[in-house]
């Protein structure tokens, strides 16, 4: 062990715990400083102002707006007019099946001299 004395390590522990609570306590002051710089910063605001309730605005009476119905669109179930295919729609033929076409080569663009 080392040779502090007991007395010697109790007054050091004093300090640090001196210490501690004045770094707690100036963190807590300055903290409340920038606080009060920054509300004083900003324009329109002192410090000391309280919320005020304002009275409800009356809203103006619009006019209102009259929109006409939709038109008659007559039904087209009874009509008729649409019949089904007489065929149903044959699948298109996969690429897989269809010879190979030969594929043509596209000219190269021109290449401009560079530096």
């Amino acid at each position: 062990m080392s040779d502090m004395g007991s007395p010697r390590r109790d007054r050091l522990l004093r300090g640090v715990r001196v210490a501690r609570w004045a770094t707690g306590l100036g963190a807590a002051g300055l903290t409340a400083a920038f606080s009060v710089a920054a509300a004083h910063a900003f324009k329109g605001h002192d410090g000391h102002a309280k919320a005020v309730q304002t009275a409800p605005r009356r809203r103006a009476a619009h006019a209102r707006a009259t929109v006409p119905g939709p038109d008659q669109v007559p039904s087209i179930a009874a009509d008729g007019s649409l019949q089904p295919p007489a065929q149903a729609p044959q699948a298109a033929p996969s690429e897989t099946q269809q010879p190979p076409q030969a594929q043509q080569q596209a000219p190269e663009p021109p290449v401009s001299g560079g530096s």
